[in-house]
Order: structure tokens, then sequence, then C-alpha cells
């Protein structure tokens, strides 16, 4: 038994299991609609309400406002793509400001499937899924019907999903220039992405869920496809020539898909989790941003990446992340501090976090 007992310690020292601190409850934060009598359907912006309210997936940090975005269209013909800003109030509520409407490129009023916003300076970044799909079954359906869903020809591209919108932003936080770009040629044309480009997301397809912009650089992180040995892919490009400049990068993780990206000093924070519908489990990551790919001819792997502990689900899905700043004195026993925003949770849920120091 003194053996089995040392076997499963060492195991779980080395590979991260029981043993793994877990992170630091540092509390909740909320947010709030402006104006609680507002029609939440109406196809007017700035209504006052947070819009996609059990459907936020994405985070970002414009100086004093947070941005939030829903991967569901709104508006009651769900045809409108928005982002929205909100601030912080002397109770430490964060409110619903005004909203900045995504240009709808293909215009077909479709939805953007908004997964990931990363903030660099005055540009607001917003990445959508680029994922095809597929219908799910329904009970009120015939068999016959819910078994044609699994037909190949029942796989649905979605062009409106295929976009990433830079927005320039005043102090304000209010749109004065927008410029979008596809990543889709980009993605069908890499041979280690182009099999997996017209798979359904949920199915180990291409889907897209985190962004960070640092140092001029754009970095996109993919729910989906997890390769063998657990490498997920990153894209990495110049916006304005991502074409030109787009390489991937690989993180190994350990089964799961990247369902967001922050930037931190010395890297990047990852939110991890299933590729499909599984509940879990949802872990969070520090990753060095460099590729983690072994070789002969590569004497040092230099990408790095450590797990910093298990986020705890019982409702929803752990969908977006926001580094936040470490304070002194409240937050001495923390190396990383982040906000986590919850898809399924009505406003988000958004809860505080540190990890502590080693």
């Amino acid at each position: 038994m003194r053996a089995q007992g040392f076997i499963i310690v060492f195991v779980a020292l080395v590979y991260g299991g029981p043993l793994l601190a877990d992170l630091i409850d540092k509390g909740s934060a909320s947010f709030i609609n402006r104006n609680s009598d507002a029609n939440c359907e109406s196809r007017e912006i700035n209504t006052g309400c947070i819009r996609s309210e059990r459907d936020l997936s994405a985070i970002g940090q414009v100086g004093p406002y947070l941005v939030i975005g829903g991967d569901e269209s709104v508006g009651p013909d769900k045809d409108l793509n928005i982002i929205q800003v909100l601030s912080k109030q002397e109770d430490g509520q964060y409110m619903v400001g005004d909203d900045i409407l995504l240009p709808d490129v293909e215009n077909d009023g479709g939805e953007l499937d908004i997964e990931g916003i990363a903030v660099d300076g005055n540009f607001i970044y917003v990445v959508g899924s680029h994922s095809f799909r597929r219908n799910r079954p329904r009970s009120k359906k015939s068999v016959k019907w819910n078994h044609k869903t699994f037909n190949q020809g029942k796989i649905k591209d979605e062009p409106s999903r295929d976009w990433l919108h830079r927005i320039e932003v005043n102090q304000q936080v209010q749109a004065v220039a927008k410029k979008s770009i596809s990543l889709r040629d980009i993605i069908s044309d890499n041979e280690a992405l182009e099999t997996f480009s017209e798979i359904p997301s949920k199915e180990n397809g291409v889907d897209i869920e985190g962004i960070v912009v640092a140092d001029g650089w754009v970095y996109v992180g993919f729910r989906g496809p997890v390769f063998h040995n657990n490498y997920v892919p990153v894209l990495k490009f110049k916006f304005d020539q991502h074409e030109k400049s787009a390489s991937l990068l690989l993180v190994k993780l350990e089964g799961g898909g990247i369902r967001d990206m922050a930037s931190v000093q010395d890297g990047f924070l990852l939110v991890s989790g299933p590729v499909g519908d599984a509940p879990g489990p949802y872990q969070v990551y520090h990753w060095n941003g460099l590729d983690m790919v072994p070789g002969k001819d590569r004497a040092d792997t230099k990408g790095y990446i450590k797990k910093l502990g298990n986020i705890d689900v019982s409702k929803g899905k752990a969908e977006g992340i926001l580094a936040l700043e470490v304070e002194r004195g409240a937050d001495d026993d923390c190396q990383y501090k982040f906000m986590i925003i919850f898809d399924g949770i009505i406003n988000g849920n958004p809860k505080i976090y540190c990890s502590s120091r080693d």
C-alpha cells in the first residue's frame, strides 16, 4: 500500500493531478442594466440592457471600461451583432452603457458568433468562430428527420462567422473607424487546418474562441481542432498583413481546446475546455506564447506552459477571461489575477480568481 500511495503522489506531482493548488477565489463582480424597463429585443442600440444576458462569451478592457459580447445575434430578427461597453460604478458593479454595432460584411444579417474580444490601445478586436455547424436533433422531430441531421449534406457553412473586426474607439469608447478581415482563406490553405475547416465545430472542426494582441501581433486560439498528443493550434499574424504574416503555433494542453485568452506581462493566460458539449473540465494555464513542438533540430523547446488550476463550473461554461491588475497588499498571494465570465448564466456571472505564487 505504501508503494501504491507513493506512485499516486508521484503521478499527481508530475502530471498536475489532485495535488494541483486550487485557484484562489477573490469574489465576484456584477454586470447590471442601466434601464430596467428597456426592451432588450429592440432593433435600437443603446437600450441600456445587456443584450446577450445568457450568452456572454467574450470580454475585454479599454482603460476603465469593460467590453463584452455574446455568441448569439440580437434584435427581433436576430440579425444584429453588437458589443457593449460597461463602466464601473461606485458600488463596484459594472453598468452597461453604449452599444457598438459590428459590420454586417456579408450583408445577410447572419450571426458573427462572437467568441473573443481583445484590446490593444484604442483598438478593439472582435473575432467570429469561423466555424461550420450542424443542426441538433430535436425531440419534436421524427427519428428520420433527426437521423438526417448527421448526414454530410446537413453541415452548414456560415460565412457571417468568418470575420475579424477591428474597431477604433475614442476616449469614451465610441467607434470612430471599423475594418474587417477574414481568416477563412488562411485556414483553408493551411495544411494542418485544411482537413478540419469544413467539419462542424463541436465535432473537432475549426472553431476560433480566443484572441489576444501583443507587440503588434494578433493570436487567435482554437477550441478545435485538438490534434494528436493534445496539441492545440494558435494562429499568429499581423492584422494589416494577415495573409503574408500568418504562422501556426501549437500549444500542448491536456485534451481540451482553447476557450479564451488574455495577455499578461510574460505571456498569455488560456482558458481550456472541452471541444464538444461535455460539461468540463475547465482549466487555466499560463503560456509563454512560443511554439511547443519538439524536434531533433530544436535543442531546447522554448515553448512553455504551466497549469494554474481548475475552474469550478457547476453551471454554464467558462467562456471569457480578462487579466486584472494584481494589487499590492490585497493580492500579495497572487501571481496572476483574472476575471472569468460564464456562457449560459445570466449576465455572465463574473468571478474573480488568482493563481497562487510558487
